[in-house]
């Protein structure tokens, strides 16, 4: 009975080993036209269904890579205003290098302390900027803390199945309707030529 279970995990992932190759290389084939999509038309979502209308899911085509710059002066002053206890006091780097002014900072050398928002605070600020660079302030005004920078689409995308996909597939593929689309990627490699 081993040498069945052995046949059946190695045979198993061999073929899973050839669908994973052939879906990445669908994937790559896809993005360019998905990107195409997106910079054309502002398409951010396609429906995957089967030639009989039945929905497998929703892809979902991103948006160009976006770099944020953060004016850390427009942060700290909504801070400031909202959660003033969020700021920390630490001692200017230079300061550090004097150890006698170290114990003496605080009573006699304000000078060289700054405010500093506490990492985590500042981690959860960050999360709340939208994608167009606004924070909202607990008044509920809307104020530009970032320079957003979009790269354009590169067509890389996200699947989300529907509940019912799986099942559907399956049918679909029992009943010869994805062969044609699909034959190539789950042939097993001695057939589909590999290695001639």
């Amino acid at each position: 009975m081993s040498a069945t279970h052995a046949l059946k995990v190695a045979a198993a992932k061999v073929l899973a080993d050839i669908v994973t190759e052939g879906y990445e290389q669908l994937r790559k084939e896809a993005e360019p036209e998905f990107a195409a999509l997106r910079t054309q038309y502002n398409a951010r979502t396609l429906d995957a269904a089967l030639p009989d209308g039945t929905v497998l899911g929703t892809i979902s085509i991103l948006g160009g890579p976006a770099s944020r710059k953060f004016n850390m002066s427009a942060i700290a002053a909504i801070v400031a205003n909202d959660d003033p206890d969020e700021f920390v006091e630490q001692i200017r780097p230079e300061a550090v290098a004097d150890p006698d002014l170290l114990a003496f900072v605080r009573d006699h050398m304000p000078h060289l302390l700054v405010k500093k928002i506490r990492d985590e605070h500042l981690k959860r600020v960050f999360k709340r900027v939208d994608e167009n660079g606004y924070l909202k302030d607990a008044a509920g005004t809307l104020i530009k803390v970032a320079e957003v920078t979009r790269g354009e689409p590169t067509g890389e995308f996200r699947y989300k199945a529907t509940p019912a996909a799986r099942e559907a597939v399956w049918a679909a593929w029992e009943a010869g309707i994805l062969q044609p689309f699909l034959g190539d990627l789950v042939r097993p490699a001695v057939e589909a030529g590999e290695g001639q």
